[in-house]
């Protein structure tokens, strides 16, 4: 089976509390967009689960993890991943919680899986992985394990702004820490924005209650900001270190990836997606 699994952006982020065991709780609005990874399984002749990918992601990673622990609970056989990475790491845009989000959900659909118990595996996976498995638009909350989706058949496009460096996620969250930002947007809001594709509101409204702690954590990434922001209104997604501006269209879109990638950045143009995985091959 081959599947695509697609990246998100976070429209908002508000971290709402912290708990003592140094747990977050969150309350996010997110939004699938283009660009992907290709996964590709192939059943083995034991229960053994191996990973075999373009990039480097580790000896433990998310693709093994989730792998092995379905291969444990349902006592499946095992497989083969292949990953072809699309999605930038260590950039805030879900690459390793999409790769197990794919392989959760095609093995669930390979074997009939009770979906519940897999979802169970997803929170053990990682906090996004449970939204990952379906993505679109949802409000998200709790630790990532609370999903609500919202139909949207509605199309937004963005320009992505890739820094040539990722953040350590548990380095920002540290730093978030020391010095909360406990200011919050309106998600109610934000989602109906979305649905009546009102950019302009979008575009002023959208928030990252890490992007602050973000930068004080690599001042190089608040320098990449301070000078995309001098072309056009740009924020931060997860804990980074890709950014994003919201476009008027398609073709807005376009132009502004051009205007940065002239003015030195690398930057792309992609759109919204209303699912997060995506069977190519059966």
């Amino acid at each position: 089976m081959k599947i695509k699994v697609y990246a998100k952006l976070n429209l908002t982020l508000n971290v709402t509390s912290l708990e003592e065991n140094g747990y977050h709780n969150l309350d996010m609005v997110n939004q699938s967009i283009s660009i992907f990874d290709e996964i590709e399984l192939t059943q083995r002749d034991d229960k053994l689960c191996k990973v075999y990918c373009d990039r480097d992601i580790g000896i433990i990673n998310t693709a093994l993890t989730s792998a092995s622990q379905f291969v444990k609970r349902f006592d499946c056989c095992g497989y083969d991943v292949k990953i072809k990475k699309g999605i930038p790491m260590m950039g805030g845009l879900g690459g390793s919680s999409a790769d197990a989000a794919g392989i959760l959900t095609a093995l669930a659909k390979l074997h009939d899986a009770d979906i519940q118990q897999v979802y169970e595996i997803a929170d053990v996976v990682g906090s996004d992985v449970r939204y990952m498995m379906t993505g679109g638009l949802a409000r998200v909350t709790g630790r990532g394990n609370c999903v609500q989706s919202v139909y949207s058949d509605a199309m937004l496009y963005f320009v992505l702004v890739l820094p040539p460096f990722g953040m350590s996620t548990q380095r920002v969250y540290h730093g978030f820490d020391e010095q909360p930002d406990f200011n919050f947007a309106d998600n109610d809001k934000i989602i109906d924005a979305v649905l009546k594709e009102d950019t302009a509101f979008i575009r002023q409204n959208i928030y990252n209650g890490l992007q602050a702690t973000a930068f004080a954590a690599d001042g190089r990434l608040k320098e990449i900001f301070d000078k995309v922001s001098k072309i056009c209104p740009v924020q931060m997604t997860g804990s980074g270190s890709c950014l994003f501006a919201v476009a008027d269209s398609k073709a807005d879109s376009r132009f502004l990836a051009e205007r940065l990638k002239n003015s030195g950045f690398n930057a792309i143009a992609v759109e919204s997606k209303n699912f997060g995985v995506e069977y190519i091959e059966k």
